[in-house]
């Protein structure tokens, strides 16, 4: 039987596979993310930072970052804004793929019985790494029974 940490990894991956926007997942430590042109956008990345162990459940704190890459375009069109880029289709995006994964968590019930026990806002990233990449970031932290106590 997997343990917990396995448990609760492959059911975040796996929601956010089953979400046709996202096109490739990461499980890197946050400031290792980068924008190589090998990756495919959106991006998902999901970086566990720490757990806690009680007699009941361990709980698990994720830094989940969901990015996509700005396209600038510096030639002069009709529009009024200065610079036209894809910088509110970006937010909007990955908006959206944030929510339906916080959505799956607090609206429905799933088999492994996750619970979600805090959710931060959501942090809007303009030209993240560099200028190239929006998107939004937020902090999770999920619960799961804890198997571990049981003999």
């Amino acid at each position: 039987m997997a343990n917990e940490t396995t448990t609760i990894n492959n059911w975040i991956i796996e929601s956010f596979n089953e979400n046709n926007l996202v096109n490739t997942i990461s499980i890197i430590p946050t400031f290792d993310i980068d924008n190589n042109k090998e990756n495919i956008y959106p991006l998902v990345n999901i970086d566990m930072l720490t757990t806690e162990i009680t007699d009941q459940v361990v709980i698990y704190s994720f830094k989940i970052t969901i990015v996509q890459q700005r396209d600038t375009l510096p030639q002069k069109t009709d529009s009024k804004l200065l610079l036209d880029s894809n910088y509110l289709d970006n937010i909007n995006e990955t908006h959206s793929i944030a929510q339906r994964f916080i959505n799956v968590l607090t609206l429905q019930n799933n088999d492994l019985n996750i619970e979600v026990d805090s959710i931060s806002e959501l942090k809007i990233l303009k030209k993240w790494k560099g200028g190239k990449l929006d998107g939004v970031q937020f902090e999770i932290d999920l619960s799961i029974r804890n198997i571990g106590t049981s003999c």
